[in-house]
């Protein structure tokens, strides 16, 4: 009975070990993917920042206009290009080895789990069917899955410790990153060089608008021109210039616009001048591919710029931390809680048994000397009483004869 009750508990424990493990493992995959989808956002990001620079270089060379800034330009668009390349690399490759780690150590604690059930339930039936040698091999067998549970169980317990570090390292980023652990790994500060060059880019794009903004003014104090919108101007003004997408509602005018805006209006919405008269018309008096070209480059800068704003102020990497924190942790460290538990109980549970069955084994080869000795001093005790009535008998005899004689 005490076998059997430790049998059932022995279930119940590896029960909760492949749920914690299963469950740890799930979570860990989670964090794995987040980290991956970062590094690929941030990858991503710094294409679109090398594609827009190279798309206005094209359009200054195309209308010849060169300047020194595009030397400077060039190898940074080198630098970033090869950054890019290499944090892609390395997460594809740490992201792989760390889901071989992951799959690898649950396929191993699951297999042992499984096999170490398999064998206790050998070793139940084996021993009431007197099958010693499957029995002694059963015991054996799990004596050696023990020992890996005790190390399984030391895995786990660090994971969990190690999960609940790396969480607390996490949460304190998020509220102060110059002063958190991680702030040496992954420095994040207003005066990074990038956020200057982004001060710069967003006080020229907005200059660039104002100055669109104010020629509109002045052709609608000439020219009653109805269909001629104020471009939207996204940044604040100086000194910060900051990034206010919530100044364009949906529907607003855009600097990518002004070419589709050109191309609605005629020379009658000027009142036919002299230019439009040498001309013919509007459309025909506008460079078109021109416009377009520069445009579309201030637009591509815009349309990138919030995302190259949240990588350089490492916001993307806090939006992700923030989501491991309120979302995996806590059931990640649940899960390696309940597998180092489930194993420390399973362990235990697994020597008492052995040594139960050990010493019950034990027990049940000492009774078929006790029953030799039984019979051997049965044997030596009947020996004795028959030959004490042999003597018997023969005195009786002596006597008889010795009367016989008298």
């Amino acid at each position: 009975m005490l076998c059997i009750l430790l049998a059932v508990f022995v279930i119940f424990a590896s029960a909760v070990a492949i749920r914690g493990t299963v469950q740890f493992h799930s979570k860990a995959e989670s964090v794995k993917e987040i980290i991956g989808r970062t590094a690929l956002e941030a990858t991503a990001t710094i294409y679109n920042i090398t594609g827009a620079i190279e798309m206005m270089q094209n359009t200054s060379k195309t209308y010849n206009y060169s300047s020194q800034a595009w030397d400077h330009l060039n190898s940074t668009v080198e630098v970033l290009n090869s950054e890019a390349v290499e944090i892609q690399a390395k997460a594809e490759k740490n992201m792989r080895l760390v889901s071989k780690g992951i799959n690898a150590l649950e396929a191993v604690t699951i297999s042992t789990l499984a096999l170490n059930l398999a064998a206790v339930l050998l070793l139940l039936v084996g021993r009431p069917l007197r099958l010693q040698k499957l029995s002694c091999m059963c015991v054996v067998l799990c004596w050696i899955l023990t020992s890996l549970f005790w190390l399984y169980l030391g895995l786990y317990y660090f994971f969990d410790k190690f999960a609940g570090d790396t969480c607390v390292a996490l949460d304190e980023y998020q509220l102060n990153p110059r002063n958190s652990t991680l702030g040496s790994i992954i420095p994040c500060s207003e005066k990074l060089p990038g956020n200057v060059i982004l001060h710069d880019v967003g006080a020229g794009i907005h200059d660039i608008i104002d100055q669109v903004n104010s020629n509109i003014c002045t052709i609608k104090s000439q020219f009653d021109v109805k269909q001629l919108d104020y471009i939207c101007n996204p940044f604040a003004g100086p000194p910060a210039y900051q990034y206010r997408p919530e100044n364009c509602p949906s529907g607003a005018a855009t600097i990518g616009d002004i070419p589709l805006i050109l191309k609605r209006l005629t020379c009658s919405d000027f009142g036919g001048g002299a230019e439009c008269a040498a001309a013919g018309d509007l459309s025909s008096a506008i460079d078109y591919d021109k416009v377009q070209s520069y445009t579309s480059s201030i637009q591509n800068v815009l349309d990138i710029f919030p995302g190259t704003q949240r990588l350089v102020s490492c916001d993307l990497v806090k939006a992700r931390f923030a989501d491991i924190v309120g979302r995996q942790c806590g059931p990640l460290r649940r899960g390696a809680r309940t597998a180092w538990a489930g194993l420390a109980a399973l362990a235990a549970a697994m020597a008492l048994l052995l040594l139960v069955e050990v010493a019950a084994a034990a027990g049940g080869a000492g009774h078929p000397g006790d029953e030799r000795l039984s019979v051997r001093h049965l044997t030596s005790s009947t020996n004795s009483e028959i030959s004490e009535a042999e003597f018997a008998e023969m005195h009786a005899k002596k006597v008889r004869i010795r009367v016989e004689e008298a």
